[in-house]
């Protein structure tokens, strides 16, 4: 048998997807691993015992098993392998056994005995009962090795009710993989996973950053930069990270280390810069997000330094951050292209740039009008906020956008004549609580988002054009005295002709080479 098995995998894995539908995978969440990022996967195992069990949840043709057994054929010592693997797509059942009986006829030639379990039944239903910590686990593995399957989950799936006490809201399929898998980890077991990372922040997965991160220790982390290149053969746009994790030991007392890495693709993996990072850097376990950062620069690591060392915050400062409640499908009825005596301004995403608020401007993304005006009556007055100071942000930046956090001051002297008017639902409004914002500490805020500083803060912990509202209400802040400061400097000149970075490093004494080696 000269072709290897992960190869094998991948040959009829790359004949199968082409002969399935788009609308197929994308139901099923179904992109399968390319083989050279199962082997790189593969090689962070370090079990090192005569008999090993494996588990491969959503295992598809089987490939992640195949180049797993294969690093494991490396250590001498590995006599019996045990897998157990998952997959519910009935088409793929037959072609998933035939690469596990070719694997085992290979590892047969190499001594090693083999034999493995292919369970049609739905991973997570099959193990729903593992997710309350009052039930014992029956079954534990010494590795478990996945790339399961990302989409939302609706409330209503039987899937996300079976897990409603370990995730919130509308979570992913694969957060619930992580979980289940972190539970059935046997003693020293070890989880190999490849996933989107935006499990890393986000309120939706909140609860989940909790459970998983008290279950395992994260030994490494591997991040694909490129949208495209992980999976480019599926054409899937998404930030993926391979999570390598240890069953937590209950003795353990010294500092976690974790390693992390990152590279475009796999054309540039042997070139990846690996670092070591203290875990308590990582992740602030006393905070209620427990976000986790991912520095991969100097750059990356002197700038969470920063904004560890500020104490303040928008909720500290008596400051709010809220969803524009006016939802345009909802609202057509009252949007209206013109003015009249019975409208008010409404702000759209499109009408936030950087430090500046260009309203009208009815041309919104793709050349599409958006109405510049929403009508107050009874009906709407629920859906509007009064006139006043606001710092304006996107809830979404654009693939076209240089930076993730884009914000911009809106005074109320900007349209005297109203008392309210409508914030879209693609946007978040800053506002204080009980006073209104004056004019410099709106600017201030409003710089501050959209300096690099902030921009790459952002970077470090999301990965995907979203800014949610919850990040950043508990987001570190200089002292509200020194933002004001930065908005008194602003007042009065034209944003456009100022360099917002220099100002910023002058006011919170942040050097300026901090941003030397920043790319866009």
């Amino acid at each position: 048998m000269t072709e290897g098995p992960s190869s094998y995998a991948d040959r009829l894995g790359v004949k199968y997807a082409a002969a399935v539908t788009g609308e197929h995978k994308r139901t099923l969440g179904q992109f399968f691993t390319p083989v050279d990022i199962a082997q790189f996967m593969s090689s962070f195992q370090d079990i090192k015992k005569k008999r090993i069990k494996i588990l491969d949840p959503g295992c598809g043709i089987g490939i992640l098993s195949a180049a797993l057994a294969e690093e494991l054929v490396k250590i001498k010592q590995v006599k019996v392998i045990e897998l157990v693997a998952f997959e519910t797509d009935v088409n793929l059942l037959p072609i998933a056994e035939n690469c596990y009986t070719y694997l085992s006829h290979w590892l047969k030639e190499k001594g090693i005995d083999f034999t493995f379990f292919l369970c049609k039944n739905d991973f997570i239903l099959h193990n729903s009962h593992v997710l309350a910590d009052q039930h014992e686990v029956q079954e534990s593995y010494d590795i478990i090795i996945s790339n399961p399957p990302y989409f939302k989950l609706p409330k209503n799936d039987e899937r996300a009710i079976a897990a409603k006490s370990v995730i919130y809201g509308q979570s992913n399929i694969y957060s619930i993989f992580m979980l289940i898998a972190a539970k059935l980890l046997g003693e020293n077991g070890q989880l190999i996973f490849i996933t989107p990372r935006s499990f890393c922040s986000g309120n939706y997965f909140r609860l989940f950053r909790e459970i998983f991160f008290s279950k395992v220790d994260i030994k490494t982390i591997h991040l694909f930069n490129s949208r495209k290149e992980s999976f480019k053969r599926d054409k899937v746009l998404q930030e993926n990270i391979i999570i390598v994790a240890n069953k937590k030991s209950q003795h353990k007392k010294e500092e976690n280390i974790v390693l992390i890495s990152s590279s475009s693709g796999m054309e540039d993996i042997q070139n990846r810069n690996v670092k070591q990072h203290e875990w308590k850097n990582l992740v602030n376990l006393n905070s209620l997000q427990k976000i986790l950062h991912l520095p991969l620069t100097e750059t990356d690591e002197r700038i969470i330094r920063i904004f560890k060392s500020w104490t303040g915050s928008l909720k500290s400062y008596d400051i709010e951050i809220s969803t524009g409640p006016v939802v345009d499908f909802r609202s057509a009825e009252l949007i209206e292209i013109r003015k009249t005596n019975k409208t008010v301004p409404l702000m759209w995403l499109h009408n936030v740039e950087p430090m500046r608020v260009t309203w009208p401007k009815e041309k919104g993304y793709n050349g599409k009008k958006k109405g510049q005006y929403i009508i107050k009556n009874e009906d709407s007055v629920k859906r509007l906020v009064p006139n006043r100071n606001y710092v304006l942000l996107r809830r979404f930046s654009s693939k076209e956008d240089n930076q993730r956090l884009v914000a911009a001051p809106y005074f109320k002297k900007m349209n005297p004549e109203v008392s309210a008017l409508g914030v879209e639902n693609h946007l978040n409004y800053i506002y204080h609580k009980t006073e209104e914002l004056k004019d410099h500490e709106t600017i201030g805020i409003a710089a501050l988002l959209n300096s690099r500083l902030f921009d790459l803060y952002f970077r470090t912990f999301n990965g995907n054009i979203n800014v949610s509202a919850t990040e950043l209400r508990d987001f570190p802040l200089p002292s509200f005295s020194l933002i004001s400061i930065l908005g008194r400097k602003m007042e009065n000149r034209d944003f456009k002709s100022l360099n917002i970075d220099a100002l910023v490093s002058e006011v919170f004494d942040v050097h300026t080479n901090l941003f030397d080696n920043y790319e866009q």
